[in-house]
């Protein structure tokens, strides 16, 4: 009907409602994950120790993210608000995983000489509690799956797989990605500005 009536008219009702919705959501989605990112980086520059961890924390997120949005292909579709939401919710919820293997790997960092040991260590540490906090982030998401409203089943699903994407990369790419740059990292460190 917009297409035949051009300027001249304006439409309303439930369809054009829902497709201007999703429309407007599209086009702010990008503007939702840069400021996501940018307070997520704001926040760990305040809160942890160098100034090159955040930048390495939103890389091993930002894949997981993406490889997470990837998968969605074989639900066919996916609802617009749970497009526009999941990236932000996964850089939210899956950020502490990072945290906790930082920490753990800089207190075996000062106990091991060699630093793929003291990661293997920190890994090993980190899992459990990791593994632990994510069960019950899936299964909070997994709840959403009964409403009675599709949105829930379709967000619950793409978020609970995210977690799991986001424990994978926590204990995957991250490690590697801080094994690569131990040293620019390590160069970098200072003291937390925010105790």
């Amino acid at each position: 009907v917009r297409s035949v009536c051009g300027e001249q008219c304006f439409v309303s009702g439930m369809s054009a409602l829902v497709t201007d919705l999703k429309n407007l959501c599209e086009q702010e989605e990008p503007i939702y994950v840069g400021l996501a990112v940018l307070f997520a980086t704001a926040a760990m520059v305040l809160l942890l120790d160098g100034w090159l961890v955040p930048f390495v924390f939103l890389v091993s997120i930002g894949m997981m993210i993406l490889l997470n949005l990837g998968t969605n292909y074989f639900f066919g579709e996916i609802s617009y608000i749970t497009k526009a939401l999941s990236a932000v919710l996964q850089l939210a919820v899956t950020m502490d995983y990072s945290i906790f293997l930082w920490h753990s790997y800089s207190e075996q960092r000062a106990l091991y000489d060699d630093h793929k040991e003291a990661m293997a260590v920190a890994i090993r540490k980190t899992l459990a509690s990791v593994v632990g906090s994510s069960i019950t982030t899936v299964a909070g998401f997994a709840a959403l799956c009964f409403m009675s409203f599709t949105l829930g089943k379709d967000l619950g699903i793409v978020m609970a797989k995210g977690v799991i994407f986001g424990v994978i990369g926590c204990v995957t790419v991250l490690p590697s990605l801080i094994l690569v740059l131990d040293k620019p990292l390590y160069k970098t460190k200072h003291k937390s500005l925010i105790p």
